[in-house]
């Protein structure tokens, strides 16, 4: 796989490199950019990273599970800008500690710091946009005022990072700034201006592509490890749709043992898809398309835990006609989940003996996608099983492809 070339030494008072003898850790220490990758020494996830994670899953679930109950179009909406949020602050942490990982006090306190507002996000979700508005803007403005701290933090001790950070931390406390003034607004100024905070945040890394570049590379094991773990975080909601619909019913029936079976099915095939074709391989090496691989996950976790959703809504009725609601649901989540997919492989470095087609295994992926929505008004009428049944169809074709490319030379 193509590296980039190894930069050039750095004196010690643009960068403090980073103690290496595992008992003579300085207890607090100042940020240094890491250049493991640069020094092809492997990075693995921590299990601080592994804990900091577990706040996330209450905060999706909560997110999840509303969507579950107000399956239209404005609780799509809701879903879908709330989910920006906090997915934008586990980025913020992500790429952080991508950058400045250190074994010190500082970097434990950050992160606990940084669950407090997370856990906020996660109580008040159920009325993000409504009610609790301003309860959940404030946690919001909390934790990415810790993050904008971080960078900023670092953009003072790393003068190679600066002009990164300069541009990170404009753009932040603009944004936290915008967010802030719509909590006395009401009706669609106030969405509007929380809509312009979310694209400034959203949008803010972008300008920084090109500073990046100047920088060490990204990890190739540590963060895929990083976003595929998440990535089963959010599948778990999926098991959970799943069991929470048949536990709605008191003395649960065959009709709705064969639906559990088909929606925790639906999640084993997404499972499947994103590790046999996505997880395995790292992005491209340059800060471009590493960036394009990390925001092209956010429709995908939005898209995997809409089908916990989905699924939720369908299991519980598994012995009536599926609503149009939750088959457009499940159907969109499915098809946006493989397009998603087919745009990140294109993001992916390729080893000679790469086994998967650069052009076929996207097409097949988008062909899926839209194959899940044909089948929707198929599902008219029908019962929940044998819906998610034709939803399991353009799964199959994708895992058949990838058990052929896999197993053809045995």
């Amino acid at each position: 796989m193509h590296r980039r070339a190894t930069l050039p030494p750095v004196s010690p008072e643009a960068e403090t490199p980073l103690p290496e003898t595992p008992g003579r850790q300085h207890w607090w220490q100042v940020p240094s950019l890491r250049t493991d990758e640069d020094r092809n020494e492997e990075r693995r996830v921590t299990w601080l990273d592994l804990f900091f994670d577990l706040v996330f899953v209450v905060a999706i679930s909560e997110l999840a599970h509303e969507l579950a109950l107000t399956i239209s179009f404005a609780g799509v909406t809701t879903f879908v800008l709330l989910f920006v949020a906090v997915w934008w602050i586990w980025i913020g942490a992500t790429f952080y500690n991508e950058r400045f990982e250190t074994e010190g006090l500082e970097n434990r306190l950050l992160f606990f710091v940084l669950m407090l507002p997370t856990a906020g996000l996660a109580l008040y979700a159920s009325e993000g946009l409504g009610a609790r508005y301003p309860e959940f803007v404030i946690s919001y403005s909390v934790a990415r005022a810790v993050t904008t701290f971080a960078w900023a933090r670092a953009g003072y001790h790393v003068p190679r990072f600066r002009p990164v950070a300069i541009r990170l931390v404009s753009g932040f406390v603009l944004s936290i700034g915008m967010v802030l003034a719509s909590i006395p607004l009401e009706g669609p100024w106030r969405l509007a201006v929380f809509v312009g905070a979310l694209l400034v945040d959203v949008g803010t890394p972008i300008l920084t592509t090109r500073h990046n570049e100047a920088l060490p590379s990204f990890s190739s094991r540590k963060l895929p490890e990083r976003f595929g773990l998440f990535t089963i975080i959010v599948l778990g909601e999926s098991i959970v749709g799943t069991v929470a619909g048949i536990a709605r019913e008191a003395e649960p029936a065959l009709a709705s043992a064969i639906a559990g079976a088909l929606g925790i099915a639906l999640g084993f095939c997404l499972w499947w898809i994103y590790f046999d074709f996505i997880a395995r391989r790292p992005p491209r090496d340059s800060s471009a398309w590493t960036f394009a691989w990390a925001y092209l996950h956010l429709p995908l976790m939005m898209a995997i835990a809409a089908v916990g959703a989905a699924v939720l809504g369908v299991v519980s009725r598994a012995e009536d006609a599926v609503p149009e609601d939750a088959r457009l649901l499940l159907a969109g989540a499915i098809a946006l989940a493989l397009v998603a997919m087919a745009a990140i492989e294109r993001t992916l470095s390729r080893e000679a003996d790469e086994p998967t087609h650069s052009g076929i295994s996207p097409l097949l992926k988008i062909g899926g996608a839209a194959a899940a929505l044909v089948l929707v008004p198929l599902g008219a009428g029908i019962e929940a099983s044998w819906f998610l049944a034709l939803m399991l169809l353009p799964m199959l074709v994708q895992m058949g492809y990838s058990a052929w490319v896999w197993y053809r030379g045995d």
